[in-house]
């Protein structure tokens, strides 16, 4: 009980510094509007954000350009992290795959996301397909690397287990390499989220309007849209928002990690 206790506490104390710096600014933010500080226009006050963000909520725009991007992210992810793992299995499992694949694939990771925006958009056009294409790219390449590099960095020792156990391949893949490279593969797939989150609102802000399943524009549309409106109170919203749901996912798949490696930790 005592135990359990400590650990909330310590639950507690953690969530408590990690409100210190948004409280401050807040709190800042607050005193430099009651001052007329804030009168230029670059930052408006609290009160023009929560009052956006109550009519953004009551006519359902807000919350439909969040699940849009949302839904965007999610989708794109699943498929390029899936893919990104298959091929990352095969080039850590495989010399002669290596051999084949890596020279081009070292290539291909050296471009920047956005620069396939161009040859993307010859292809499928400013469409769905478009976006979560991009959205995908961007995940595939670190979930792929993280996978490769945890099947080829087993300790010899581990491998040496299945040899004494006399495991045949499949059994040696399945109980002893791809265990071991757990924590690799997961934090490819932190680092495939994040990239995926990036690719989202660049696909929602670069490449125009669009439609998933009838949720509309996404946030990057409408960030796009306020400032062609110098709407900076949309602006700081949307940025807000973006912040929090992508916070928000972040710490659902470090907490699942965790959990599947918690054999690691004493």
């Amino acid at each position: 009980m005592a135990a359990t206790n400590f650990s909330a506490a310590s639950r507690s104390g953690i969530v408590a510094r990690a409100l210190v710096l948004p409280a401050a600014l807040l709190l800042l933010w607050v005193l430099l509007d009651a001052l007329g500080a804030l009168k230029g226009g670059i930052v408006v006050s609290p009160s023009q954000v929560f009052g956006t963000a109550y009519e953004g909520f009551a006519d359902g725009s807000l919350p439909g350009a969040a699940l849009a991007t949302l839904l965007r992210a999610l989708t794109g992810w699943a498929i390029g992290a899936l893919a990104g793992l298959v091929f990352g299995l095969i080039l850590g499992l495989s010399g002669i795959a290596r051999n084949l694949f890596d020279p081009s694939i070292s290539s291909l990771r050296q471009i920047a996301l956005f620069a396939w925006i161009p040859l993307l958009s010859a292809w499928l056009g400013n469409g769905e397909a478009m976006k979560i294409t991009l959205i995908a790219l961007g995940a595939f390449f670190p979930m792929a690397l993280g996978t490769q590099a945890g099947c080829q960095n087993v300790p010899a020792p581990f491998r040496e287990v299945g040899r004494v156990l006399e495991l045949d391949r499949r059994a040696t893949i399945t109980a002893i390499i791809v265990p071991a490279a757990l924590p690799s593969i997961l934090v490819g797939l932190e680092l495939s989220l994040n990239i995926a989150w990036l690719g989202t609102f660049g696909a929602e802000y670069l490449i125009g309007t669009g439609y998933i399943n009838g949720m509309g524009d996404g946030l990057g549309a409408y960030l796009a849209a306020a400032r062609e409106y110098a709407r900076m109170d949309q602006v700081l919203l949307g940025v807000l928002f973006l912040a929090l749901i992508g916070l928000g996912l972040d710490r659902l798949v470090l907490g699942f990690s965790r959990r599947l490696v918690s054999w690691r930790t004493p």
